[in-house]
């Protein structure tokens, strides 16, 4: 397989447009908690052009209802494992708010609960399963 890392480097997706959007407010790297706007510098540019890439390619488009069967911190892990594969191990850990914050970008739409780090998204259940079994479970 063809080593992705030098694809993702060159991806130059713009998420400062996200700075001023209330429903992203107190996301940081850990997920939603933090007491701050959406500042984009906290987080890995070369992540979440990364993570972005694969949510659009393997998660298809957004559905019109919640999945509240998949968090953001699980598909993290699967997310993982894909870039891992996709950049020999180079791209190895992705943030559960760089995760949130990609599939944001992708399209989706956040469902919070509470004070919870985690949201769910409108995302499949068949995307998700077909992702799993492409490369591993949500750890």
């Amino acid at each position: 397989m063809t080593d992705l890392y030098d694809f993702y480097k060159k991806l130059d997706y713009d998420f400062s447009v996200y700075e001023g959007d209330e429903e992203l407010f107190g996301l940081h790297g850990g997920g939603f908690g933090g007491e701050h706007p959406l500042n984009i510098k906290d987080f890995n540019v070369l992540e979440l052009n990364a993570a972005r890439d694969v949510i659009v390619c393997h998660l298809g488009q957004p559905i019109k209802s919640f999945n509240e069967k998949v968090f953001s911190y699980g598909l993290k892990h699967v997310v993982e494992r894909v870039l891992a594969r996709n950049t020999n191990n180079r791209i190895n850990y992705v943030s559960n708010g760089t995760l949130i914050l990609a599939m944001v970008s992708a399209g989706f739409r956040i469902k919070r609960f509470g004070n919870s780090p985690n949201c769910c998204f409108n995302v499949s259940q068949r995307s998700v399963t077909q992702l799993c079994k492409t490369f591993g479970n949500i750890g």
